[in-house]
């Protein structure tokens, strides 16, 4: 799942090999073959641009060291590392992998380095726990490195719960709505001064299945969507539906833009780097928003890893680059310039980190986000997802713009998901 949109970007092979990898690879296949520096590949957004500025001079702590990098779009960069892995040919050095879009090279997870070789082990302890081991493969193989997470709060506009009779302070809100249920109980007294829970429901289910350590398809490769941690998610979302409390609106529209403006909406179950998105989308109600802890408890929802690949020309040189980019100094100041939420814990301390937010009327982000990160699930993500997952997202389209019934929807969401894993080897 991408840091800024509902489903993963497809990628063709996406979850299959890359036909005709094979052998050990070489050097001389990296893009920055016959140049002074090593080539990184990410996307707008990812990394700091000041960071990037420095090592494009000369990385410090490694003398002589230079990486260049270049700008791909976000929803390009993992089809061109295939392409070229494929190729065998202008691969870069380091590459930038969004969220659980890393699983989806773990078929081919020989054709990037582990970074236990190069000593990762003696940095962990600076990294969030749950983030370090999503960075494995189910071979045991560390093939992405830490760099942002996206952990998840509940924005209300705390005037509109007042309004309603509700608790509206953050503390009370966030043990008024600690459950799926009690978060529908509040929707139901904001639908009485004519305000909607939700822009649509399939944010709820998203997040609801966020917070479950199993997804689609678990590390056996074995279809688990027709479970009851899917289930559970489904009918959360579909009630939600049901009892009239979604605008049944998509996020990013004109029609959602004139909601959240109108004071139509009352909350969004959403990761951090959503901010600056509600900031730019409704400045106008700035001081009326705040921030508390998720109904079920924390999830992640985005963040990003970093990874080398096997024809990486210095990978000794190029794992000490990652671990000074990414060290929780250097995730601060990304923090400071990017909003890019930092994986190292230490910077959550940092003054910095502790600014009030007028948008939020004076609260403090970090004291919602940080715990919301420390304690975030642990979630096996395989290379199926995606496929996996479509069928559910736009069934539930289907209940919410067509008045499907749910029961049939969720059927056809089964069957289309077990059609589509059939075909790519997946039981």
């Amino acid at each position: 799942m991408s840091r800024r949109r509902l489903l993963g970007v497809s990628l063709g092979g996406a979850g299959g090999t890359l036909l005709g990898l094979s052998g050990c690879g070489a050097a001389s296949g990296s893009a920055s073959a016959g140049t002074d520096h090593l080539s990184l590949w990410y996307w707008k957004g990812a990394l700091s641009d000041k960071l990037l500025a420095t090592a494009r001079s000369s990385v410090p702590g490694v003398p002589g060291l230079r990486v260049r990098g270049a700008q791909m779009p976000s929803g390009e960069i993992d089809s061109k590392v295939r392409t070229s892995l494929a190729a065998r040919a202008y691969v870069p050095d380091i590459t930038v992998a969004n969220s659980d879009n890393l699983a989806t090279f773990f078929p081919d997870e020989n054709e990037f380095l582990d970074l236990r070789d190069f000593g990762a082990q003696k940095v962990q302890d600076q990294y969030l726990d749950w983030k370090w081991k999503s960075c494995f493969t189910p071979s045991g193989r560390m093939i992405g490195f830490p760099l942002d997470a996206g952990p998840t709060a509940l924005y209300y506009r705390r005037d509109l719960f007042q309004k309603a009779g509700l608790a509206y302070e953050p503390a009370d809100v966030a043990e008024a709505v600690s459950t799926w249920e009690k978060y529908i109980a509040a929707g139901r007294a904001l639908k009485t001064n004519g305000v909607f829970l939700v822009s649509n429901i399939g944010n709820v289910f998203q997040q609801a299945m966020l917070q479950s350590t199993k997804q689609f398809v678990d590390s056996g490769n074995r279809f688990i969507g027709d479970q009851a941690h899917v289930r559970r998610a489904w009918d959360t979302a579909v009630e939600i539906l049901r009892q009239g409390l979604a605008a049944r609106i998509s996020d990013g529209t004109p029609d959602y833009n004139a909601a959240m403006t109108g004071s139509r909406i009352a909350t969004m179950t959403t990761a951090v780097w959503a901010i600056n998105g509600l900031k730019d989308t409704a400045p106008k109600t700035s001081g009326l928003w705040r921030l508390t802890t998720m109904p079920n408890g924390p999830a992640n929802y985005g963040g990003s890893y970093m990874t080398l690949t096997r024809y990486c020309r210095e990978p000794e040189r190029a794992f000490a680059f990652l671990t000074w980019l990414l060290s929780p100094a250097n995730q601060l100041k990304s923090y400071q310039e990017m909003a890019l939420f930092p994986t190292t814990p230490a910077a959550y301390a940092n003054p910095a980190m502790h600014e009030a937010d007028p948008f939020f009327g004076g609260q403090r982000p970090i004291d919602v986000f940080g715990p919301a990160a420390q304690n975030a699930p642990v979630v096996y993500f395989s290379p199926y997802e995606e496929i996996a997952n479509t069928p559910f997202f736009q069934e539930l389209t289907n209940v919410q713009t067509l008045g499907k019934n749910p029961e049939r929807a969720w059927r056809d969401a089964v069957n289309g998901a077990e059609s589509a894993l059939i075909r790519v080897g997946v039981s």
